[in-house]
């Protein structure tokens, strides 16, 4: 399992001192961390998520207790390893992509870069914050960035099994519709929202049966036939009724529909041909890089190569 000293091996020296200073730190309570001896700075009071100048990588994220987004609490567990769900930057999903912010976590998720994590505690006086420490971001789902985080011996969740992955982000997006369930300022806005979750991954009844269909049972990647394990994947995020068009769907069996949101899997319009995240070639899902996608005989029902190329942007791959 790669553990954290490995991850940071290959960074620029300021990079890998900035992330040892997370991970040495992790647990502590401190006020507003100051520069490193050599100038670098660890988190920026202008924006959550901070990119600096000298790397394309996110360094740190920062959750402010006035913070307009909606962040999730961490989830601790028994064995010091931890998840948090970080709202990205921006809200519009036209836009939310273009945000260079954003983009630095993308990049981190591409070449599993580590990030450091901190919470405002109390802005009493002094402002406190936990150094929750340092986290792998594994995905992007649903407006939300899930970061897996290390122990203090060096390890994390979902690094090397894409089935441990799978589990996480249905654990983590459990976790998302329960609390808007409960948001009693925005309960119909809530229950869209949950109901657009649901759908992603299940798809709603006429929708996943007309890609059955189309696809003759089959996911279009692996070619399983097992139907109760074959999902209706939206290309496009779900929007209402008129997403539900068989142009805008896939059939994927489960684990696979979950690479595809994550952005870690993707296809090569120019060759209907499945990219496959670097970090996954080494992994039992290394077999499907290349594969061919198994299209619909008939070209109506065919996936939107418009669509794809979109989802291939947003996944960087």
């Amino acid at each position: 399992m790669k553990n954290f000293s490995e991850l940071i091996a290959q960074l620029p020296a300021r990079h890998h001192i900035a992330l040892t200073w997370f991970f040495r730190n992790m647990g502590t309570e401190q006020t507003w961390p100051k520069p490193l001896p050599d100038g670098t700075l660890l988190a920026s009071k202008a924006q959550g998520i901070y990119k600096p100048k000298w790397t394309k990588y996110c360094l740190s994220i920062r959750q402010s207790l006035s913070s307009r987004y909606t962040n999730q609490e961490p989830e601790m567990r028994s064995d010091r390893t931890w998840s948090f769900l970080y709202a990205e930057e921006v809200s519009n999903p036209r836009s939310r992509d273009a945000d260079y912010a954003n983009r630095s976590l993308i990049a981190c998720i591409k070449d599993m870069v580590p990030v450091g994590v901190m919470r405002q505690i109390s802005k009493k006086q002094v402002s406190r914050y936990q150094i929750l420490g340092v986290g792998v971001v594994l995905g992007h789902y649903d407006g939300y960035f899930l970061i897996e985080g290390f122990a203090a011996t060096g390890l994390a969740r979902g690094l090397e099994s894409p089935e441990d992955l799978a589990a996480l982000v249905d654990e983590q997006t459990k976790g998302i519709e329960v609390a808007e369930m409960f948001s009693p300022h925005s309960i119909i806005d809530a229950r869209e929202k949950t109901l657009a979750s649901i759908v992603r991954r299940r798809g709603q009844p006429e929708f996943r049966h007309k890609l059955l269909e189309a696809y003759g049972g089959r996911c279009a990647i692996t070619g399983c036939n097992a139907v109760e394990t074959l999902e209706a994947v939206h290309i496009l995020p779900y929007r209402g009724p008129e997403t539900n068009h068989v142009s805008n769907g896939l059939l994927l069996r489960a684990d696979i529909h979950t690479l595809f949101d994550l952005g870690l899997l993707a296809i090569d319009t120019a060759t209907m041909k499945v990219l496959l995240a670097p970090s996954l070639v080494s992994t039992t899902y290394g077999v499907v890089a290349g594969r061919s996608l198994q299209l619909p005989k008939d070209e109506n029902l065919r996936p939107s190569k418009e669509a794809l190329d979109q989802h291939r942007t947003w996944s960087t791959l």
